[in-house]
């Protein structure tokens, strides 16, 4: 699955309009080559932040085998849990790929070929030069590529992104099932967004402090107490590079009124003051700067 570099029609907004606004949410990553090690997850971690910028919810991450019967008893539970559930992986070509067929039996669905992908992804192949491998394929190699359109029946098959072939497919009004490949589930989540409007955003402000957790705990505790009443969650969080170590607090709310927020703006600054702290834009700016230093660095 590449990305086409002509434009693809996507499923007008309009089609998804009478769909409520997901409160919650779960992640399911499925997959043998994540709890092995072999590829690290980025997907729940993009989908966490996806999450949080619509004002939704996000109460689950679970990784699980390519095991059939697994997936059957996560998706039937999370479904029944959670507003909106996303999965990533196992919707490719091979025989480990068993996504689509797991969730139709989950629900007692027939899977069938679902051809507007399928003529999606003939387009696809036939304008765009990094898949012309394909245009020369075997009878055996069209078949087992024609398994990435076979959908559990009556799913909701959406095109969100004009510069991918590739659906989301939503069964049982709420399980959205999504490649893994990280290129693909970002582009399609981001895709999706713009069917997804309504939520009650967060509002979240991060103090830098270089005083130990431990001396800012009575701190933080006062004013979590004064703070129950407004719906703010305060946290701590340690951080290290070679060199430093400081803590970040964070004040988080749903942005539900002009109060709360004002609440959140005061309360930042007060305890800022209190810790020694100044506030900042982004907690892990000086983490990602120390990563990326480390990672270019020869060993």
């Amino acid at each position: 699955m590449v990305e086409p570099t002509n434009i693809l029609p996507i499923t007008p907004i309009s089609e998804l309009k009478h769909r409520p606004f997901p409160k919650t949410a779960a992640c399911l990553v499925i997959g043998d080559e994540i709890l092995n090690g072999k590829t690290a997850d980025t997907n729940s971690g993009f989908f966490a932040k996806f999450c949080f910028n619509l004002g939704i919810d996000l109460k689950r991450i679970e990784v699980i085998p390519d095991e059939e019967e697994v997936i059957i008893e996560s998706v039937r539970r999370l479904s029944n849990n959670f507003d909106f559930v996303v999965t990533s992986g196992g919707v490719g070509s091979t025989h480990d790929d068993i996504t689509y067929s797991s969730i139709a039996r989950a629900f007692n669905l027939p899977l069938n070929y679902h051809q507007p992908t399928m003529n999606r992804m003939a387009e696809a192949i036939r304008n765009t030069p990094r898949m012309k491998v394909f245009r020369n394929e075997t009878k055996e190699a069209v078949e087992a590529r024609k398994r990435m359109a076979l959908f559990p029946q009556s799913s909701l098959v959406v095109f969100p992104n004009e510069k991918l072939w590739v659906p989301i497919v939503i069964v049982n009004d709420n399980i959205h099932i999504l490649p893994g490949v990280p290129g693909l589930f970002r582009g399609l989540l981001s895709g999706y967004s713009k069917y997804l409007s309504g939520g009650k955003k967060y509002v979240r402000r991060f103090i830098k402090t270089y005083q130990p957790e431990s001396f800012i705990a009575p701190v933080l505790t006062e004013f979590q107490e004064k703070l129950k009443d407004f719906g703010i969650k305060i946290g701590s969080y340690p951080k290290l590079t070679r060199n430093k170590a400081w803590v970040v607090v964070s004040l988080l709310a749903r942005e539900t009124n002009s109060q709360v927020v004002e609440k959140i703006e005061q309360t930042a600054k007060e305890i800022a003051e209190k810790i020694s702290g100044f506030i900042i834009e982004d907690s892990e700016s000086e983490i990602i700067e120390f990563e990326k230093i480390n990672n270019n660095s020869k060993l």
